[in-house]
């Protein structure tokens, strides 16, 4: 896109910021509110790929719901001529890894109050449900005054979709995608605290953690290599705060800060004194879940000391001997009381051994469940097996919370004492709960609404005139019928019919076309300019108006207005005047017609025919161009909504030396065209 091309009559482009994988962003200057803005414009290589179109969508409809200073602000959003744009705010600055580059080393207070701001934004995202998935350097603006904007929300993970077949898309984002994004897993927000933690150690020591010549080299070292330790880039960097960088980065989503504002908490007070000497931060080992073998305390049921309890009877029969020779008359009591404490001590000791023995063969016959909540079906089997238990029914469950394929609970429940060989029952994330939509246009929008917010969705609404669905009906829809969604990360969007609303017109006398442009926008009317010469009113003023001041037209209705071409001049070169009559096709609209309430939840047996995206009512929206000697190309001449072919008189204005041009614009392709509009000719 040139510099000086003006996009759909307002942003005139300045010159190319950048580009990225399926988008070019250029500076442009707002005409209207007079202000720089930034315009992201779809490449032309991705405009007929319905994936890309759809991506970019959702990028604008996932930044529009945020508000937060440290997130870039979405403008505009709109398609014209086949071309889908956003316009944003425009930040003066650099990106942050430049900014990186340009003043390394930061200072430790400056690093954390870098972090602060990106944190902010990204819970603010998060507090919406909305993960970024691609947090990088690349992606944090950094205006002239040290101010941190995040841009680029809602883009797809990595590995899906077909941008992200391009070596560079993969390559600028896998130094920082979590270690579960590069398993194909379901990112979450504790995924984007892993981007975060990378970041951290890259504003602390000028790199990244992880490089290698190919993007597979990097992922394994993200999945399987220690995170390298920022103490020894700089030993002066507090233990405080690579704890922040170290937790962050684990591998284990569980061992990471469960929430952003958690990682920032902790990154604030890391320069405290009362932190100066933490520990450094580590992972806890898995649990051990194998029972440890069986030990056996030695014992003697009959007495302490085993070898004087088997001297005993010798020993006390010489001693009785002894004694009986000495005092003949006691000698047989002796005899018989001696008898009867062995009897008794042999009876104790086999009851102790039969008791260890049970004891033993008791404790051998039992093992403990191990803990398999959050770890992998086939992981968990494996633990079972190997605590010699037996794996149960397997039943799947959906989860927000445990990631899809990881185990939810067992039972019985773990770290109990069972059986060998019991059963042990799973239940198992299915993932998300997801939810067939399907397409609602033409049905009362409170009902629809209702519905789906029992089911878990967000419902937004926006309101549009109509003269084909009387007001409370949908006329159109964000998303497309026949898809499942997650309801608890999901917003839907619905265009609402407020009828056929009239308008009292202003005097626009006197107004410049600018503030008659600002003034039929804010009302929703068209309006169509022509030039007139005028004693009355300066150049590039309103001179009149039909219909005039105070009378009443249907919202999305016509006015004409005439601006001044300033008093009347002698020329040789005189403008000749005549109309161009020309009839618009209309085309109807097959997908509006079909109404389907299909509304169920991701299980349920079949799957429903997929429809294609509600465009809206039967009405067409039309733009049309007119270039003549008051009137340029680029600048939309006059926009209409048909619902049948329809007749249309364009008045042109030209010299001698002058030829005319016009085009009929309808769903951003170009449906008539006249490239050699003359006064002969006509």
């Amino acid at each position: 896109m040139n510099k000086g091309y003006v996009l759909n009559g307002r942003y005139e482009i300045i010159g190319r910021l950048g580009e990225g994988g399926m988008a070019d962003v250029y500076l442009a200057e707002d005409l209207i509110l007079k202000r720089k803005v930034a315009v992201k414009l779809l490449r032309l290589d991705f405009r007929d790929n319905p994936k890309a179109k759809k991506r970019f969508q959702h990028e604008a409809m996932a930044a529009t719901q945020l508000d937060n200073p440290h997130i870039v602000g979405i403008y505009d959003v709109d398609e014209v001529e086949g071309m889908q744009y956003l316009v944003m705010e425009f930040v003066d600055g650099e990106d942050l890894k430049k900014y990186i580059k340009d003043n390394f080393p930061i200072p430790y207070a400056e690093v954390v109050n870098i972090m602060e701001q990106i944190c902010s934004a990204v819970s603010e995202a998060h507090r919406h449900n909305i993960i970024h998935r691609d947090l990088k350097p690349q992606n944090i603006l950094v205006d002239k005054h040290g101010y941190i904007k995040i841009t680029d929300f809602g883009i797809s993970r990595a590995g899906t979709e077909d941008t992200m077949t391009q070596t560079r898309s993969i390559i600028g984002s896998i130094h920082y995608l979590s270690p579960e994004q590069i398993k194909g897993q379901m990112a979450t927000a504790r995924s984007d605290i892993y981007s975060l933690g990378i970041i951290l150690y890259e504003i602390l020591t000028g790199k990244v953690p992880f490089n290698g010549d190919t993007a597979v080299s990097i992922a394994i070292k993200h999945s399987q290599t220690p995170m390298p330790s920022v103490r020894d880039f700089d030993p002066r960097i507090p233990q405080a705060m690579e704890n922040v960088v170290l937790k962050a980065t684990a591998k284990n989503p569980d061992d990471r800060y469960q929430t952003v504002n958690e990682m920032a908490a902790d990154l604030n007070t890391s320069l405290d004194k009362s932190r100066a000497n933490e520990p450094k931060f580590t992972v806890a080992p898995p649990e051990d879940t194998v029972n440890e073998a069986t030990r056996v305390m030695p014992f003697s049921p009959l007495g302490e000391n085993p070898a004087s309890a088997d001297a005993g009877p010798a020993k006390q029969n010489s001693e009785s001997a002894n004694a009986d020779q000495a005092n003949p008359t006691k000698k047989a009591p002796k005899k018989k009381r001696r008898r009867r404490w062995l009897i008794i001590g042999g009876i104790a000791g086999v009851v102790l051994i039969i008791l260890a023995f049970i004891m033993i063969v008791s404790a051998n016959g039992k093992t403990t469940v191990p803990v398999v909540s959050g770890t992998l079906e086939t992981d968990a089997e494996a633990k079972i097996k190997a605590a010699d238990l037996t794996v149960g029914t397997v039943k799947y469950q959906s989860s927000d919370k445990i990631d899809r394929h990881r185990v939810i609970h067992s039972t019985p429940k773990e770290e109990t004492k069972v059986k060998k060989g019991t059963k042990v029952n799973l239940v198992v994330s299915s993932g998300p709960r997801k939810v067939l939509v399907g397409n609602y246009v033409g049905q009362e929008y409170d009902v629809v609404k209702q519905k789906l917010e029992d089911e878990g969705f967000t419902v937004h609404k926006r309101n549009a005139p109509s003269s084909s669905f009387r007001s409370g009906r949908i006329l159109q829809q964000d998303f497309q019928s026949g898809k499942r969604f997650n309801p608890a990360n999901k917003t839907l969007t619905f265009m609402v019919s407020t009828g056929v609303k009239r308008i009292t017109l202003k005097d626009l006398t006197g107004m410049t076309k600018a503030q008659v442009v600002s003034y039929s926008n804010k009302v929703e009317i068209n309006p169509t300019f022509d030039y007139v010469y005028s004693d009355d009113q300066p150049k590039g003023r309103v001179v009149r108006q039909s219909p005039n001041a105070n009378e009443s037209i249907q919202q999305g209705g016509n006015v004409a207005v005439w601006i001044s071409r300033g008093p009347k001049k002698d020329s040789s070169d005189e403008l000749k005047s005549f109309n161009v009559r020309i009839t618009i096709p209309y085309l109807q609209n097959t997908s509006a017609a079909t109404s389907d309430s299909t509304l169920t939840e991701s299980g349920a047996s079949g799957e429903a025919s997929s429809a294609d995206d509600s465009s809206g009512s039967n009405e067409n929206v039309v733009l049309i161009y007119l270039k003549d000697h008051d009137h340029s190309l680029s600048n939309v001449y006059k926009q209409m909504v048909i619902t049948k072919d329809t007749q249309v008189i364009l008045p042109f204005k030209l010299t001698g030396n002058e030829v005319g041009k016009y085009k009929v614009v309808r769903d951003g392709k170009t449906i008539m065209r006249d490239n050699n509009v003359t006064y002969d000719s006509h």
